[in-house]
C-alpha cells in the first residue's frame, strides 16, 4: 500500500504532504508514498512530537477524526483516538508514526498487497514490490528456512522472505525501526471457529441467502465505483460466485475478466463463462488467452527484465501482466477476487493434532532435507485470513498494483471468514455451499456440474518442456541453489532429462522446474 525510504539518523524537521508525482509525505529526502488508487485514501495527524500517516481502503459511511492528507495539529487526546481508530479501522490499512526516536508501522486487516522492509546503515526502505529493494538482496543473502519452503511447495506466511535481509508485515504486525536496526513483532493469535450445526428450521435455501447476504455487506463497506471494477470470472467457484454477487447489485456495469486456459477443457470454460454472463448482466467480457503469453518464454517478462521480477510473482506472470493491461485500457481500478474460497471448504486441524513435515522432491540436497522439521518455526500465529489465501494474494496483487489496479479479496474478510469456519462439514465438501447457490441463481447444469477440470496445468507443462528445460540444461550445474547445497545437481539433471521428452513427461514436475528457474533467474540479475 505504500513505499519509503528514510533516513532514521536525522529525524529533524516535520513531515509534509508533497502533491507532486500522485503524492507524498516527505521530511528533507524522507519519502513515503501511499499507492495511488481511487479505493485507497492517505491521511495524517501530528501532535508536535508524533507524526501519524495512514493508507487504508476507503469505507462507505464511516466517520473519521482522519481527514486530511498534510498532517493537521491535533492535541495529545485526538492523536490517541486517530491511533485507536486505526487499529479498529474494518478494511485493509498501514500506518505510520513517526518521531524522534525512529518509525513504528503497523498493520490492521493486512495482507492483501504485502509491504517488505529492509534496514541497513541507518535507513528503513519498503515497497509492496520485493524487487525494489534488490540493493537488499544477494545470492549469500538467501534464508535457508525460505528456500526449503519453496522448494518443497510449503509456503509459510509470516515476517520472513527470500532474503535474510528482507522481512514482510505480516497482518496485524508491528514493526520498529530506530538507527540501530528493525524490530519485527508478531500479533496473538487471531481466534478462529469450529464447524456447527444448521440451527432447526435452516434449511440450505436459507443458508445460501446468509451467504449472500453477507457478501452483498461486505460489498456494501466500500464505495464501489462500477464503471472501474471487474471481478475476475474464471468460472471457478470462488471467484465466480463473488462477482455474480456484484453484478447483481450493478447491472451490467461491472466489467467480468479472465485468463483462457485453452487445451481441451478450454470450450468448457469459455461456455460456462458466456452462461453465467448472459444469465446475470456483466458488462463487456475481457479476457486474454493464456497460451498467447506462456510462461518463461524467450522475451517474456521474467526472462527479460529478470531484476524486476520476484520470483514469487504470479507463475503465469506474462499472461496475468496482459490481462492487468487490457483492464487498464478498460479504465478499471478494482479487481475482486476470490482468493480465499478454500475456507469454505476446509476441514480444520483439531487443536494440538499432528503437524504435516514436507517430503522434499528428490533434486533436493541435504541442506534442504536437513531443514524439513523447521517448516513450521517462526511463522505467523494463527491469522484472521486464511493463510494460503495471503500466500498466494503476496503472489498476484503486486503485479495488479504496478498496473494501477487494487486487489478486493471478500473471502478474506473475518465475517466470510468465520462464516466458512463454522459451515456445517457436509456443506463443506467439494464446496457444497458454492455449488448450490450456483443452482440456487438457475445456473444451468453445465456452469453448476462442469465435466472437466479447468486449471493452467497444462500450460505450464509445455513451458516446463519446451523453455524451462532449456535454460537449466544451458545452465548445467553452475546453479547458486546447486553450489549452495539446495539442490542435488545429478538428480535434478536427470529430471530436467525426463521433462525435455514431452509435456506430459514434464508434468510431475512442472512446478518444482519452474519455481528452481524462477529463482535462479533472480538470483542471476543481482
Amino acid at each position: 500500500m505504500l513505499t519509503l525510504s528514510v533516513d532514521l539518523r536525522t529525524a529533524s524537521g516535520q513531515w509534509q504532504w508533497c502533491k507532486q508525482a500522485e503524492g507524498c509525505w516527505a521530511r528533507g529526502e524522507d519519502c513515503i508514498r501511499p499507492l495511488a488508487n481511487p479505493a485507497l485514501e492517505a491521511r495524517a495527524v501530528t501532535d508536535g512530537t508524533h507524526t501519524l500517516m495512514v493508507v487504508r481502503e476507503r469505507a462507505a459511511g464511516r466517520a473519521s477524526l482522519l481527514r486530511s492528507m498534510a498532517p493537521v495539529r491535533v492535541d495529545a487526546a485526538v492523536y490517541a483516538r486517530a491511533v485507536e481508530e486505526c487499529r479498529t479501522w474494518p478494511l485493509q490499512s498501514v500506518w505510520i508514526e513517526a518521531g524522534l526516536a525512529g518509525l513504528r508501522l503497523q498493520t490492521g486487516l493486512g495482507g492483501v498487497c504485502p509491504l517488505y522492509l529492509a534496514h541497513d546503515n541507518g535507513t528503513l526502505t519498503g515497497s509492496w514490490q520485493l524487487m525494489d529493494l534488490c540493493a537488499h538482496q544477494a545470492p549469500d543473502k538467501l534464508d535457508e528456512k525460505e528456500v526449503m519452503r519453496l522448494l518443497t511447495g510449503h509456503p509459510r506466511y509470516g515476517h520472513d522472505t527470500l532474503f535474510t535481509t528482507i522481512k514482510r508485515l505480516s497482518e496485524r504486525s508491528s514493526a520498529c525501526a530506530d538507527p540501530e536496526g528493525l524490530r519485527m513483532v508478531y500479533p496473538a493469535a487471531a481466534e478462529h471457529a469450529l464447524s456447527s450445526e444448521l440451527s432447526d428450521g435452516t434449511d440450505g435455501p436459507a443458508l445460501v441467502r446468509s451467504f449472500e447476504a453477507l457478501v452483498d455487506h461486505i460489498y456494501a463497506q466500500r464505495p464501489v465505483t462500477p464503471g472501474q471494477t471487474a471481478a475476475q470470472l474464471s468460472g471457478g467457484k470462488d471467484s465466480t460466485n463473488l462477482a455474480i454477487s456484484l453484478a447483481l447489485a450493478h447491472p451490467r456495469a461491472i466489467t467480468p475478466c479472465a485468463l483462457l486456459i485453452g487445451g481441451e477443457a478450454g470450450p468448457q470454460q469459455a461456455t460456462r463463462r458466456r452462461m453465467v454472463i448472459e444469465h446475470t448482466g456483466f458488462a463487456p467480457d475481457v479476457t486474454v488467452p493464456a497460451a498467447d503469453h506462456p510462461p518463461l518464454a524467450p522475451g517474456s517478462l521474467r526472462r527479460a527484465h529478470p531484476e524486476a521480477i520476484s520470483p514469487l510473482d504470479e507463475p503465469h506472470l506474462e499472461a496475468a501482466d496482459a490481462l492487468a493491461q487490457a483492464l487498464m485500457a478498460r479504465r478499471i481500478t478494482t479487481v475482486v477476487t476470490g482468493f480465499g474460497g478454500d475456507e469454505v471448504a476446509r476441514v480444520r486441524r483439531p487443536e494440538g493434532g499432528p503437524v504435516r513435515t514436507p517430503t522434499a522432491p528428490t533434486w533436493c540436497g541435504e541442506r534442504v532435507r536437513d531443514l524439513l522439521g523447521e517448516v513450521n518455526t517462526g511463522i505467523s500465529p494463527v491469522t484472521v485470513a486464511p493463510e494460503t489465501a495471503l500466500v498466494a494474494l503476496e503472489v498476484a496483487t503486486p503485479l495488479l498494483a504496478r498496473r494501477g489496479l487494487w486487489t478486493m479479496a471478500p473471502f478474506t474478510e473475518p465475517e466470510l471468514v468465520r462464516f466458512g469456519q463454522r459451515l456445517p462439514l457436509e456443506w463443506k465438501r467439494d464446496k457444497r455451499l458454492l455449488t448450490e447457490r450456483f443452482a440456487a441463481r438457475g445456473l444451468p447444469d453445465e456452469v453448476v456440474h462442469p465435466v472437466l477440470r479447468e486449471n493452467f496445468g497444462h500450460l505450464m507443462e509445455t513451458a516446463v518442456h519446451e523453455y524451462v528445460t532449456g535454460l537449466l540444461r544451458g545452465w548445467g550445474k553452475d546453479l547458486h541453489l546447486v553450489e549452495q547445497g539446495y539442490l542435488d545437481a545429478a538428480v535434478l539433471a536427470e529430471t530436467v532429462e525426463r521433462a525435455a521428452l514431452s509435456p506430459a513427461e514434464a508434468a510431475p514436475y512442472r512446478m518444482g522446474l519452474f519455481l528452481i528457474t524462477a529463482i535462479e533467474l533472480t538470483l542471476r540479475a543481482l
